[in-house]
């Protein structure tokens, strides 16, 4: 009796001790990774006038203006490093766009052609610009060892753009060609405004060396807004920075550089 029941637990052992080894492997985690990213933006309304006189006569015509932020495409391009299982710290360059696309609508007309061609040339036009955001900020993380893994990050840093989102200008044909109408200036081409961003997504692992990412965020950019108008056209208008919210989602690809192994027992 006291033989069959050492046999019977010597059983019992050998299927428990294979089962607490499994239950205490764990799979590998990625610390050090760099990646790239492709997605698209949202757009945003910028700023709108009304109404904007643009002749030295009186009475003058005038325009009602609106300029607003284009969607577009995105894409992202930074590395993590993560000095725990959860937290991490990430930088990263963000070519965010920030395209602007104008329209206009004549207030008041004294029957000028040419002043009505300007606001005609404004209407619907685009303006391509090239803007980077810099940032840095932390990454938090969970079950960073399993396949899919998700995440949250918060970014500070700052957006350098090479296009004035305040100057404004249209034109009317001329024998020679066409002519110019400044509506508002601005000499300064380029301007660096601080950002912001928020995103969560998750990633998920595709081998030991990379794995896939999605994320959505919200890009909280500064940039120049006009806020009234001007007594003639073809100065700076009274303007101010505010602070856009841009959506973004995007999907990445990340190698992974530095690896902690997991437990195989």
């Amino acid at each position: 009796m006291r033989i069959q029941g050492l046999f019977c637990a010597g059983i019992l052992g050998s299927g428990l001790f294979p089962a607490v080894s499994l239950a205490q492997a764990t799979g590998d985690e990625a610390r050090l990774l760099l990646g790239i990213s492709v997605g698209a933006v949202s757009g945003a309304r910028l700023w709108s006038t009304s109404p904007q006189a643009v002749q030295f006569i009186n009475p003058a015509d005038t325009f009602a203006l609106d300029r607003r932020i284009r969607s577009n495409l995105v894409v992202g391009f930074g590395g993590t490093y993560f000095s725990s299982e959860n937290l991490g710290f990430a930088v990263e360059g963000f070519l965010i766009g920030l395209g602007l696309e104008d329209n206009c609508r004549q207030v008041f007309s004294s029957g000028s052609g040419d002043v009505a061609d300007v606001c005609q040339s404004l209407q619907g036009r685009e303006k391509p610009a090239s803007a980077v955001t810099l940032a840095v900020g932390p990454v938090f993380r969970f079950n960073s060892r399993k396949r899919f893994s998700p995440y949250a990050r918060a970014n500070l840093g700052f957006t350098l753009s090479n296009q004035s989102s305040l100057r404004t200008s249209g034109e009317f044909p001329t024998d020679s060609g066409p002519s110019t109408i400044i509506v508002y200036a601005d000499e300064r081409n380029s301007r660096i405004d601080p950002s912001l961003a928020l995103g969560v997504g998750f990633t998920a692992a595709v081998s030991k060396g990379s794995q896939l990412r999605w994320e959505i965020r919200d890009n909280i950019v500064g940039i120049q807004q006009v806020t009234g108008t001007i007594p003639i056209a073809g100065f700076v208008p009274p303007h101010k920075r505010v602070f856009k919210h841009l959506f973004s989602m995007a999907v990445g690809f990340d190698i992974i550089l530095e690896r902690r192994r997991g437990r195989r027992y």
